[in-house]
């Protein structure tokens, strides 16, 4: 009899990610026996996860197939894995909510918080250290597990985790996936049949390559840009954290396409807040950013409702909902098709999070980039995109200062640098606003900041 492969899922916490990947492994007949291993530091959290991994093995019949271990202890459950995948939020939703509310006190209305600008930056302060010390432990306990990062910010989590806990680490987010889904039904082809090139760091990714059936498929999608344009957008059009399909509601996105002749993954809702000094004063057509266009507050009420509902279905309090082993959830799809392709050595192509070395010419070596890459059964191995536009790289190469600056402020503790990462990101320029703001959210977040203590 063949060993069930072992899955270690650091962050089990994070219900919907957990659930979401159980279903799909649930339903992947074809990848055999599976031992699960849930972590988290949160005991509530872990208990809702583990209990609702079981109630699904019970309710399609898996027993024999899938086993569920959990611990709040990670290095209890790291020896012997095959897979690692982390999806840490540091602080969850109430230190989310507290650097958005920070910012917008300071005058900086940003839409997701979670990448980039000062919310994005005091993410990545309380995030990196964590995430060094859990590669560290993977590299000690599971030196051969493949290694799969969901959390963010993911440019410099990667980054910082392969210079500081020397790992091979394979950065995932379905914006990509999801933006090429978009791009096809946009102009109207199956999405089986397009293709695409793209390189770029995380949020901020230029496909510059479109096609279908081999044929360039930019023409098709220009003409709807410039017909759709041309009108007037409704007021719904715009803002909405749910994508609703037409240009009016990437109206920067389809901006920089015409511009440069690629479209920037994950649409306007992440890619603007890499322009910061464009929207002074948060104002985006007519609306605020993180207020009534794509309002933080919406988005992580969704996200509490999405997990009170989970634990009620743990805790027995209502049915479990089976419509889940349906439908794919989104983040984990990419990683079920992943590790298929490794176990089957079947060598298809995802986007990947990977440091650069080489594959896109003109940035750094250790930079991390989204880019296109093959999963084989012996991990993956980047494609090279040397022919984006130089001026695409040239505003990447901008971008990554402020993140350079910042992981070293996060692995040393040192405010000055923080300052300096804040004023390099562009949203806040005044050297005393930005140390004013920076200060605020060392503040608030200070039980996560050990380091700045």
């Amino acid at each position: 009899m063949t060993h069930p492969r072992v899955l270690v899922l650091i962050g089990a916490g994070s219900a919907v990610f957990t659930r979401g990947l159980l279903a799909d492994l649930i339903s992947a007949d074809d990848l055999g026996a599976w031992e699960i291993r849930l972590v988290d530091v949160d005991e509530e959290a872990l208990s809702v996860a583990a209990r609702l991994a079981e109630l699904m093995v019970e309710a399609r019949g898996a027993q024999a197939r899938i086993t569920v271990r959990s611990s709040t202890d990670r290095r209890d459950l790291l020896p012997g894995a095959d897979y690692v995948v982390t999806c840490v939020g540091v602080g969850g939703r109430p230190a989310w909510q507290a650097d958005h509310e920070i910012c917008v006190e300071h005058g900086v209305f940003q839409p997701v918080g979670d990448s980039v600008m000062p919310g994005g930056i005091s993410r990545l302060l309380r995030t990196v250290p964590v995430m060094v010390e859990i590669a560290r432990d993977i590299r000690a306990l599971a030196p051969r597990a493949h290694f799969f990062n969901y959390s963010n910010p993911m440019t410099a989590n990667v980054m910082a985790m392969t210079k500081y806990a020397g790992v091979e680490v394979v950065g995932l987010c379905h914006g990509m996936h999801h933006v090429q889904r978009e791009l096809a039904a946009f102009a109207g082809l199956p999405f089986e049949e397009t293709s695409t090139l793209y390189a770029g760091i995380n949020h901020l990714t230029f496909i510059y390559d479109f096609r279908h059936a081999g044929a360039d498929a930019w023409p098709g999608v220009r003409e709807r840009v410039d017909r759709e344009l041309a009108v007037p957008a409704e007021p719904g059009d715009i803002g909405s954290i749910w994508e609703n399909g037409k240009a009016w509601h990437n109206p920067f996105s389809w901006e920089i396409f015409r511009r440069y002749g690629a479209y920037p993954a994950a649409n306007d809702r992440h890619v603007l807040e890499f322009f910061p000094e464009r929207w002074a004063g948060g104002d985006y057509y007519g609306k605020k950013l993180g207020v009534d266009a794509f309002s933080v507050p919406e988005i992580l009420e969704w996200g509490e409702r999405r997990y009170l509902s989970m634990r009620a279905q743990a805790m027995g309090e209502v049915p479990l909902d089976e419509t889940i082993f349906e439908r794919s959830t989104g983040e984990q799809e990419q990683l079920i098709a992943i590790i298929r392709s490794i176990v089957l050595d079947r060598r298809e192509m995802f986007s990947v999070n990977v440091p650069n070395r080489g594959s896109l010419p003109g940035l750094p070596d250790d930079a991390a980039l989204e880019i296109p890459g093959v999963a084989t059964a012996r991990g993956l191995r980047p494609v090279s995109v040397p022919d984006l536009p130089a001026p695409l790289t040239a505003i990447l190469a901008r971008r990554l200062s402020s993140v350079y600056l910042a992981v070293e402020a996060a692995m040393t503790g040192d405010r000055g640098l923080a300052v300096e990462a804040v004023i390099a990101d562009g949203a806040v320029t005044d050297p005393r606003a930005a140390a004013e703001l920076t200060d605020a959210l060392l503040t608030a977040q200070k039980r996560f900041l050990p380091a700045f203590a």
